[in-house]
């Protein structure tokens, strides 16, 4: 009985472990002062749930120091409207890594946020591919554009040297923001 219950406690530990979020190598031409001059982006593919990350849009401002950007979420579920703005402060750089840094996002209500962040590609201007990790759990990776169709030539290669299919992401076209169906 004891073997059984170790069995099952250090399964249950190795699934807790395995789907805990680890940061990828960020872009080697990440630009920390060009980056954060853009000034609005649109998600428009996301690796994971939930669907209503493809419905929201950034922007950044910089501040003394680094920069906050404001992330809005607009979309429907079963005709009932939510609209919400989430603001995220730059707490600075991962362990001193370009490309990676800490954030604290504030929703209207409830309590804050920490995520650690890692651009993992950018030409710093029309596109990011941002990978995001909370301080436990699953992390997710976003595709942000400054246009919210189609999909920029240099992201299709970045996905082509991954071996990802952005097919099979979850996409702002695939995705009714104003009929989201759960």
């Amino acid at each position: 009985m004891k073997m059984i219950i170790a069995v099952t406690f250090l399964g249950i530990v190795t699934i807790a472990f395995a789907q805990e979020c680890q940061l990828m190598q960020p872009a080697a031409n990440f630009d920390a002062p060009t980056y954060f001059s853009i000034p609005h982006v649109y998600v428009t593919h996301s690796k994971n749930e939930p669907k209503t990350d493809v419905c929201r849009e950034y922007d950044t401002s910089k501040t003394d120091g680094g920069s906050t950007t404001v992330i809005t979420s607009y979309y429907k579920i079963k005709g009932q409207a939510v609209n919400n703005k989430v603001t995220c402060t730059s707490t600075g750089l991962k362990n001193g890594q370009t490309g990676q840094f800490s954030v604290v996002c504030q929703p209207p209500t409830g309590t804050a946020v920490t995520l650690t962040t890692s651009v993992l590609a950018t030409d710093n201007q029309n596109y990011a591919i941002l990978q995001r990790c909370p301080t436990s759990g699953q992390g997710n990776i976003l595709v942000l554009q400054t246009t919210k169709e189609g999909v920029n030539t240099r992201v299709t290669d970045f996905f082509k040297k991954q071996s990802w299919n952005i097919h099979s992401w979850i996409s702002r076209t695939k995705v009714n923001c104003e009929n989201i169906e759960s």
